[in-house]
């Protein structure tokens, strides 16, 4: 099973950038008369439906060349275009510092049998274990709930709504981390070292995937995976490395089972830890928007 980790470079433009398009669009819509030749007032303007090339898909970006990036060797999925945005929809998950400090001693053996092994960041784990350096692991990853895709600004405009549409009547939920695996780019050109939820958690992210599915469909978007896996990487290497990171994998669960006391309710797999999800965020370009946040 594929999974989707993607590198979005910056586009070139920022927030104010978008937010700077919104403001001229608006200051350009006048009052428009009704069928009695009556002008109504600005705040109850019909507009027209938006014309159809409003949903129309992009050029596929994906047939075009790919760049190799200056971060690390890393390649962008798709080539850069003006006026197209990164659109990435996700749940953010924050690992306290004494998460971090359990999750170390993984990392440390792993980039002990993988010295190609970075953090997400770009940070060279092998040399941090060489020289006797704390791991250190950024305090936020995130849980993809749909492929990470070209847009054009003013689809943002229909597709942020249409989210918090989706997403107002959920509820906060756990989640149970537990199980290294291992997953590789649409692309294979970078394998990622992953934690997988194991137990809680993985009906109502699938429930989440499908309202992103269902508003990807109505702007000719690709949907996610028919079979999501949910998880967070905490490490990359380039290439398709699977099979040398699934060795590397396989150690870090033995570790697991030998060090940690608490199952999944089936007691075939450890729980390293357990969050909750209460926010869904969609990252535009630069510029993120909140979709879900949950009720106290």
């Amino acid at each position: 099973m594929d999974a989707l980790q993607c590198y979005d470079s910056s586009s070139g433009s920022d927030t104010d950038d978008v937010n700077k398009e919104g403001d001229l669009r608006r200051k350009r819509l006048k009052p428009a008369p009704t069928a009695s030749g009556k002008v109504l007032p600005s705040s109850s303007v019909l507009l027209p439906p938006p014309p159809l090339e409003f949903f129309s898909p992009l050029p596929n970006p994906l047939s075009e060349s790919k760049g190799i990036d200056e971060h690390g060797g890393r390649v962008r999925r798709f080539a850069h275009v003006d006026g197209n945005f990164a659109l990435h929809i996700y749940i953010p998950v924050t690992l306290s510092s004494p998460i971090q400090s359990k999750l170390a001693p993984y990392l440390q053996k792993a980039a002990s049998m993988f010295p190609s092994l970075k953090s997400m960041e770009d940070d060279d784990l092998s040399t941090r274990v060489k020289s006797k350096q704390a791991i250190k692991l950024a305090s936020e990853f995130h849980i993809s709930l749909g492929h990470t895709v070209p847009i054009r600004i003013h689809q943002v405009d229909t597709i942020v709504p249409m989210l918090r549409r989706k997403f107002e009547s959920q509820k906060r939920f756990w989640v149970e981390f537990g199980s290294w695996e291992v997953f590789i780019n649409d692309d294979r050109t970078r394998s990622f070292l992953s934690l997988e939820i194991v137990a809680a958690g993985t009906p109502e992210i699938q429930k989440q995937v499908s309202f992103v599915d269902d508003v990807y469909k109505l702007h000719n978007l690709p949907t996610f995976y028919k079979n999501p896996r949910p998880h967070i990487s905490l490490a990359y290497a380039l290439g398709d490395v699977v099979e040398a990171l699934a060795v590397v994998s396989t150690e870090l669960n033995i570790m697991a089972h030998s060090q940690e006391e608490k199952r999944s309710v089936a007691g075939d797999r450890v729980i390293l830890w357990s969050s909750q999800a209460s926010k869904v965020e969609c990252k535009v370009g630069q510029k993120i928007f909140p979709i879900w946040t949950a009720n106290l």
